[in-house]
């Protein structure tokens, strides 16, 4: 059956990636597709020469204004393109968008793409967080969570009522997409990549610090990171661009900036590291394991279920940078075959568990029964 599926994203950045083969299948399946998000221009046009429908809902603050004017524009819209189902990622989509397809009648698809501190911090912020997702969930259609932890929480705290929840192997990896592919450019030195948006909870700190003690005792050793300053977060989660500034004048890492397609830089890299705090499924650490690249990251909700200690990768301590340059350590001391065999289990790992048609079909799957009901 053919519907209207308006896709509420707080950034283009995640539909021209992870969510883009999602997308496809759905236009391929005759459904009207529109994207509410926002970025920048160059970003969403990008996003409209690949054919897709967007409309620049902007974004929202903490800012009660802010967020009264952004629930204002995405339910004037969604009440023009009259909307059958509405798909919702992250945490702002998710509790500003259930709210409005609430008021409009909506049946909604939410998915618990990650939670961060939402039940672990004491700021008023995500105590408000907490008692809005207890509400705003409640006509929600379905709940999809990208892993068991997240579900018991939500459980746990009273956010689940009536309706279907289910659980998806995060965003999938499309594994033929992300191949395997031979080191590219920077041949003669070993090169730990980051990829994320430059928050605290992403790790980043831990990653310069773990450098910085690296780099005493190993001269041909490349720190990269790529991905944006982000200024959505909290202030106290945030980096500012003075130290990325310091950082680089420093010469601890090479700032490499945003990057769409990131794969030239992962064949580049000998290791993707990733400290994160908790993740809902992590996207790099399945797109660098299914190009055959062993990853170092937390033993952390969204992150230890990829990689499998001392097999696909190494697992190091939350906020310890120690740790994380021990673990570093470990990787520089592997031989070339013996990082490789890790590479290649972690493909085969992902390709087993987290193929990204497992994902499109749960969508295909909830959406049908949607329409029919």
């Amino acid at each position: 059956m053919k519907c209207n599926i308006v896709i509420l994203e707080n950034n283009i950045i995640s539909t021209l990636t992870v969510r883009n083969k999602l997308t496809q299948v759905l236009v391929e399946k005759g459904h009207t597709v529109t994207i509410l998000t926002t970025g920048t221009s160059q970003q969403l046009e990008t996003a409209r020469k690949m054919g897709l429908h967007i409309i620049d809902v902007k974004s929202s603050s903490q800012n009660p204004l802010h967020i009264f004017l952004y629930m204002h524009r995405i339910k004037k819209v969604m009440r023009k393109l009259k909307a059958d189902v509405c798909l919702t990622f992250t945490i702002r989509p998710a509790i500003w968008g259930n709210l409005v397809t609430r008021i409009l009648g909506i049946p909604t698809i939410t998915n618990i793409t990650g939670i961060g501190p939402l039940f672990a911090s004491k700021s008023i912020a995500y105590r408000f967080a907490r008692s809005l997702y207890r509400f705003s969930l409640k006509r929600t259609a379905c709940i999809f969570f990208q892993n068991n932890d997240d579900k018991n929480l939500f459980l746990e705290h009273g956010f689940l009522h009536h309706q279907t929840h289910r659980l998806i192997p995060g965003s999938g990896i499309d594994y033929v997409h992300f191949s395997p592919a031979e080191k590219t450019f920077d041949k003669d030195v070993f090169v730990f990549l980051y990829i994320g948006r430059l928050l605290k909870d992403k790790g980043i700190v831990e990653f310069v610090e773990a450098a910085r003690k690296v780099r005493l005792e190993h001269n041909n050793v490349l720190f990269r990171v790529i991905g944006p300053l982000w200024t959505q977060n909290l202030k106290d989660n945030t980096i500012t661009a003075d130290q990325l500034e310091g950082w680089v004048n420093e010469g601890v890492i090479n700032y490499v900036g945003e990057v769409l397609d990131v794969r030239s830089y992962i064949a580049s890299s000998d290791s993707v590291v990733l400290p994160s705090y908790r993740e809902g499924t992590s996207n790099v650490l399945l797109e660098a394991s299914s190009m055959e690249r062993p990853c170092i990251t937390c033993d952390t909700t969204g992150c230890k279920e990829i990689v499998e200690n001392a097999v696909t990768g190494y697992l190091c301590n939350v906020a310890d940078s120690t740790d994380l340059a021990d673990k570093m350590r470990l990787m520089l001391n592997l031989t070339t075959d013996e990082r490789l065999e890790m590479g290649k289990k972690a493909r085969q790992k992902v390709i087993r568990e987290y193929d990204k048609q497992i994902v499109i079909d749960a969508y295909l799957q909830s959406i049908n029964e949607i329409m029919a009901s």
